[in-house]
């Protein structure tokens, strides 16, 4: 029988978080910025993306510490509805692999213990790296239905809206042994910028809300909200096994994405803090020898690791342009730039990544020739790419994958 467990003793859940913070392997985040300092290189690129780091959609709205009058709308994200997303997703009753939810402000979910908990606190909003708490399975559940999603715990356990949502208090269990209607959750397409955002909806119409967009220990999260705004988006990341055929946006260290670029007209590939959807998104696909080829938006097009790897891309300091001569020609022609070309439409040595999970929910990109895809910054403040990389030791060298094509049925009127 389903009921509410309200949360009585207050001091005990208090005392509970902070044992728990002193006996998990989830340091804080003045640990994390120390582990990070000690790990990466000269140009500095931090090893763990604090929250605010990440382009703030809430800044722009003037959302800051508390909910203000000026609110974000579902649609000024991207145009479009729930659909984008899903027309290529492969059809399958489960994903492969598992997910760490983020909020907008760049914090991970966690279940506590894994999940298993009837009472608060069940999930928190602290965490500023993936463990083995902050993963989660995704299935499509049955019957078909808007509300399609299902999130299963590291433990098993299913996350539960409690009521079917509304709530503001113990608001979310994770104790559920199988799948009904409170673990039935619709996953809408926001787009966002860059994208991809979604919100999650509960059974009821409600949405899930970050309170604060994250970083919070205690009332993490609400299941009352009528719209999505900033604290009801949500970006999802992929961890473990890829499968093949599915579509995501490729996050570097610093925030920045592995993006299609135009520089003083000429067509490229680099790093881009505000890419559109088109640009950024590639579909993975797995080769018979366990390579991965990144097909670009086009759908017949593919990225290619020039020389199989080995380079590192520069700017041409008379132009303030990539290596590519300036204004007057150079190699950047076809759709390329000086490491990396998009204009292949065949996958060869070149077009072929080893994909290696660090276990983290980041990934290291491997090209042809053994080489390591990293970033750094050049003497000007720059921020590169390079493929000279000889290892994946540290954050320089480590992406994360944003998954695209998760959007529920649309909603027929």
């Amino acid at each position: 029988m389903r009921h509410d467990q309200a949360v009585v003793l207050l001091g005990a859940v208090v005392f509970y978080i902070g044992l728990a913070g002193c006996t998990t392997t989830e340091p804080t985040p003045a640990d994390r910025a120390k582990v990070a300092a000690s790990v990466t290189e000269v140009p500095v690129i931090p090893a763990e993306l604090p929250g605010g780091q990440e382009p703030s959609i809430s800044e722009a709205s003037g959302e800051v510490q508390e909910r203000g009058l000026s609110r974000i709308a579902p649609g000024a994200f991207a145009p479009g509805t729930a659909v984008l997303g899903v027309f290529t997703t492969p059809s399958a009753s489960s994903f492969p692999g598992e997910f760490a939810i983020r909020t907008q402000k760049g914090y991970y979910l966690t279940a506590i213990n894994g999940g298993g908990r009837p009472t608060d606190p069940t999930i928190i909003t602290g965490a500023t790296s993936a463990g083995a708490w902050e993963k989660f399975k995704l299935a499509i559940a049955t019957p078909p239905s808007p509300y399609d999603k299902t999130v299963q715990t590291a433990s098993g356990n299913y996350v539960t809206a409690v009521n079917g949502g509304g709530m503001t208090w113990n608001a979310v269990h994770t104790d559920a042994t199988q799948p009904r209607d409170w673990e039935r959750f619709r996953m809408i397409y926001m787009g966002g910028s860059p994208p991809p955002y979604y919100g999650i909806g509960t059974i009821k119409g409600n949405y899930l809300t970050a309170v604060s967009a994250g970083g919070r220990y205690q009332d993490a999260l609400h299941t009352d909200a009528k719209q999505i705004q900033a604290w009801e988006l949500f970006r999802i990341v992929k961890c473990g096994d890829l499968g093949s055929g599915y579509e995501y946006g490729i996050m570097a260290a610093d925030g920045d994405f592995l993006a299609a670029t135009n520089w003083q007209g000429k067509p490229g590939f680099g790093l881009n803090n505000y890419p559109t959807e088109a640009d950024m998104k590639y579909k993975l696909i797995r080769q018979s020898d366990g390579t991965y080829a990144l097909q670009t938006a086009t759908g017949r097009n593919y990225v290619t690791a020039l020389g199989g790897g080995g380079q590192v891309e520069k700017y041409d300091s008379k132009y303030y342009t990539p290596d590519c001569g300036g204004l007057f020609g150079g190699p950047c022609i076809g759709g390329s730039a000086p490491i990396f070309h998009t204009d292949a439409t065949q996958v060869q040595a070149w077009e072929k990544f080893r994909i290696v999970d660090q276990g983290n929910c980041t990934y290291a990109i491997q090209t042809s020739s053994g080489f390591y895809v990293g970033i750094y910054k050049n003497p000007a403040g720059g921020m590169l790419l390079t493929t000279r990389r000889d290892g994946a030791s540290t954050a320089n060298e480590k992406f994360q994958l944003v998954v695209f094509g998760l959007a529920s049925p649309v909603v027929l009127q």
